[in-house]
């Protein structure tokens, strides 16, 4: 990675209006988890824009008693998705995007030899975010191994009022391996794009990817945490760019549901540039809060009504037998991919997180395109 004093990244924030949306709404009153493997107090991130959080992490078999803080990070990647979020762009660092909004660390084993808890731990830091009054849970991970606890805890946290993003992954140049967690209904599956809005090789994409946001150069933490470097920030830093989004968005409109939220998002998102009302590589388009702040545009809709849902029909509800069948096709395609290995086992064997995962599998059917 090139040092940030050698490459400056685009300015994406005066593409997408910022000094004028801030005038508008800075994201204050808005809670954004960041479950992720941490928070480490470091230039450019004031710490009254950090909330104390919590750790989930699993003690050592032998230290069962041994307690970990919220705010460390011995890898950087929670570190760097909180200052995209609230960072004050002092110090080499991002200036973050709702810079108003509180950031809820929640830190789990990622980016370090126990990585391999971090999806059940992930689960468990899901529920206490919702619990905590988090609006907004931004997970630029995921973990195939852990689905099973993973998704109930985000419909948990749906059912309390939460706003969940996912990052769609960074296999989209190798075998686009897609996260799991964009699967469950109302999550937004979050793709990566340039300065141009043209999606990155890397973001992995799909029937769940929703929105996307900027993921090309970027400051994120480097050398163990240890400075601010200038590389990929990937679905990751996408995915807290549309958290970061979703805050200015709810900050201006307090009294809106999640659904509302998340609605007047994608009715406002910069769509595909061939017309196309989707695509799987940036879903809907590219978001872009400052048409609904500045330009007052996109309609909430009702509170209740999930704008990813399909519309409903009036067709006859299918026999019990016809149902199982395309839920015994998931279950196999979900045993093949699993027999087949996984590209990012590497997860569940502790390695380092870096700017960005890109997670496997498919195991249920977020909902339909029309």
């Amino acid at each position: 990675m090139p040092a940030a004093a050698d490459t400056d990244p685009p300015d994406y924030l005066t593409l997408m209006k910022a000094q004028e949306m801030w005038k508008v709404a800075d994201g204050s009153g808005i809670t954004v988890a960041v479950v992720d493997s941490g928070f480490k107090e470091v230039p450019g991130v004031r710490s009254e824009s950090v909330l104390p959080g919590v750790s989930v992490m699993s003690p050592p078999i032998k230290e069962p008693d041994k307690k970990y803080p919220p705010h460390d990070d011995v890898d950087g990647h929670g570190t760097t998705m909180t200052a995209a979020i609230v960072g004050d762009g002092s110090g080499g660092a991002p200036k973050g995007l709702a810079p108003g909004a509180k950031v809820m660390p929640v830190r789990t084993s990622l980016g370090t030899p126990m990585a391999f808890a971090a999806g059940a731990e992930g689960a468990q830091g899901i529920r206490y975010a919702a619990d905590n009054g988090a609006k907004i849970i931004n997970l630029s991970w995921g973990d195939y191994y852990a689905f099973e606890k993973l998704k109930p805890a985000v419909q948990y946290a749906q059912s309390k009022g939460a706003l969940v993003f996912a990052a769609m992954g960074n296999e989209g140049a190798g075998n686009n391996a897609t996260n799991l967690i964009t699967r469950v209904p109302g999550v937004i599956g979050v793709g990566a794009i340039d300065e141009t809005a043209e999606p990155l090789d890397l973001s992995s994409h799909g029937p769940n990817t929703d929105l996307a946001a900027y993921g090309s150069k970027a400051r994120i933490r480097c050398k163990e945490n240890s400075g601010w470097c200038v590389a990929d920030g990937g679905t990751s830093y996408a995915t807290a760019l549309a958290s970061a989004s979703a805050a200015l968005v709810w900050s201006a409109h307090p009294d809106w549901t999640a659904n509302q939220v998340a609605r007047v998002l994608i009715e406002t998102a910069g769509g595909p540039v061939d017309g196309a009302k989707r695509n799987d590589w940036v879903g809907y388009g590219a978001a872009r809060p400052s048409w609904v702040l500045l330009k007052k545009a996109g309609n909430p809709g009702a509170p209740d009504v999930d704008p990813l849902a399909p519309a409903p029909t009036n067709a006859p509800a299918p026999s019990q037998t016809a149902a199982a069948a395309p839920a015994e096709a998931a279950e196999a395609e979900a045993e093949a991919e699993a027999e087949a290995g996984l590209p990012w086992q590497w997860l569940a064997l502790g390695a380092v997180v870096a700017a960005g995962l890109g997670l496997a599998g498919t195991l249920i059917v977020k909902r339909r395109r029309r």
